[in-house]
């Protein structure tokens, strides 16, 4: 495939990923496009990610559970859904050398930080709203939280998450004028008030916190310690509504998962059929009351896919994030030192999807998914690859700088 041809491949599939941020139909369009001009190419001597395999046997296991359904119907949509997979095999082949890898997240973080400065002042304009009206429906801490550019406050703090946690080792080889995005972005994290992100954050850091300087760390940290310090107020007034007696949002995430067990006790091999929870919801439901909370899925993703799915898709699942987690930590001791950093951002990313996972089906959010799966699928291109030597590629990666990053 000819150097130049294969460089605007790895362009569209950046922007893909960037546009995630923004729009999911631009996002999806980027992709097309980038599928499309990798098969125009013929691509040659394709990379393929260790988790392909167990990715393809959740989407046949998946297929079964949707033919074992009694609506097969109306889960035809997460199989189209498979279509979004395509981003880890465009980021693995294209993302190649450690310069793409930086430009990539610098792009990524560029963005995430308008982004953050959108919901920044989102929260601002609705907490001055609900002042005036002292109504819940208007609180910013509980159910009118910032969206950024997107439709909802979980899809918006979930892709924030992932590009917080990504940029935390990345700030090794990024410049430190990068450090006010980060600090935008981890703004936006404090100011979101979803607690499964914040306990996201919390882990991804700490999964690579001790292999990063701790210059590093602190200046990572610090952003994230003053905007909490100053919203120490909105903080305990989050938390003190987890407490309060028999409040919605918490009340009901162990009715679902109660439900959702009782689902797997009797559906254990295919589940009751993709995208039915909310349909069949109410039969396994045992309060009183169904109208104060959401329950189109679970908010949890082992307890989602096995309800839904059945334990051998459940399976297939765990199986594709341990693999994984071992191709990263495998990849991490044979990384040349100057491209560690992409493994731990992957790392970190990775982390911080599956800790708020438990609390949020994260792996059903199109946004988050494109996102994690660019970012986790990097390293199989960058960490282990020697840098294009190429003069004429050189050339014109050389040419090419997107937000002061040079390819």
């Amino acid at each position: 495939m000819p150097d130049r041809r294969e460089f605007w491949i790895f362009l569209l599939t950046m922007a893909a990923a960037a546009a995630v941020l923004v729009s999911i139909a631009g996002a999806e369009t980027l992709l097309a496009m980038a599928c499309a001009a990798w098969l125009l190419a013929r691509p040659r001597g394709m990379l393929w990610p260790g988790y392909v395999v167990p990715l393809c046997a959740f989407m046949a296991l998946t297929v079964l559970s949707l033919l074992a359904s009694p609506q097969p119907e109306i889960g035809l949509a997460v199989v189209r859904k498979f279509v979004l997979f395509s981003m880890g095999l465009l980021a693995a082949n294209f993302v190649r050398t450690s310069r793409r890898a930086r430009l990539a997240h610098g792009t990524l973080l560029a963005v995430a930080a308008v982004a953050s400065i959108v919901a920044v002042v989102q929260f601002a304009l609705a907490y001055a709203r609900f002042l005036s009206t002292q109504n819940l429906a208007d609180d910013p801490t509980v159910l009118a939280r910032i969206t950024g550019f997107m439709g909802h406050w979980m899809t918006f703090s979930g892709e924030q998450l992932l590009v917080w946690c990504a940029a935390v080792p990345a700030m090794l080889i990024l410049r430190a004028r990068w450090s006010i995005a980060l600090a935008s972005v981890s703004a936006s994290l404090v100011l979101s008030f979803t607690r499964s992100v914040w306990l996201g954050a919390i882990a991804g850091f700490l999964a690579v916190a001790f292999m990063i300087p701790r210059r590093v760390s602190i200046g990572v940290i610090l952003p994230v310690v003053l905007v909490a310090a100053v919203a120490s107020g909105l903080i305990y007034h989050r938390v003190a509504m987890s407490f309060a007696p028999n409040f919605a949002p918490d009340f009901s995430r162990l009715e679902m998962l109660s439900a959702g067990f009782r689902m797997i006790q009797d559906h254990p091999l295919f589940g009751i059929g993709p995208e039915r929870i909310g349909s069949e919801f109410p039969r396994y439901y045992r309060g009183k009351n169904l109208t104060h909370f959401y329950y189109g899925h679970l908010h949890n993703n082992i307890v989602q896919i096995a309800a839904e799915r059945g334990l051998l898709c459940l399976a297939a699942f765990l199986w594709f994030i341990f693999a994984l987690y071992a191709d990263l930590l495998s990849m991490l001791k044979r990384a040349a030192e100057d491209a560690q950093w992409i493994v731990l951002s992957a790392l970190a990313a990775l982390t911080g999807f599956v800790a708020a996972g438990f609390f949020e089906y994260n792996f059903g959010d199109s946004e988050v998914l494109l996102l994690l799966l660019f970012i986790v699928s990097i390293p199989y291109g960058a960490a282990l690859r020697v840098e294009v030597t190429d003069e004429s590629a050189t050339r014109v990666e050389s040419n090419v700088e997107v937000h002061g990053l040079p390819v």
